[in-house]
């Protein structure tokens, strides 16, 4: 699973922080950004802003993005890789989650 931020639609409350500080983080521009390996990806907008999450923070990250106000958390599920995962999720989300089945475009 990969998650993303839509900063142009970050409200900056930092409610995603509270929920998985390991995946997301807020900047000095009090926007919040996605993390990998404790790293900010901050590239607004790039494919340099898609982190992958850990399975362990798989759950956490689907509550921040339920939770967000602006509703700029984003979800990318690769079907093949994460079939595995047991997760429920909110409808007011699905529209805010890409499923891949890549294996099938193959």
């Amino acid at each position: 699973m990969r998650v993303w931020i839509d900063q142009d639609l970050c409200t900056g409350d930092g409610l995603c922080v509270d929920h998985c500080h390991d995946v997301f983080t807020l900047l000095e521009d009090g926007i919040a950004y996605v993390a990998e390996d404790g790293q900010p990806l901050n590239d607004p907008g790039g494919s340099g802003s898609l982190a992958e999450v850990p399975r362990r923070h798989v759950e956490s990250v689907i509550r921040a993005a339920e939770v967000c106000p602006g509703e700029c958390i984003f979800i990318e599920i690769d079907v093949p890789v994460d079939a595995a995962l047991d997760v429920h999720v909110d409808h007011r989300i699905a529209a805010r989650i890409e499923i891949r089945d890549d294996e099938a475009a193959a």
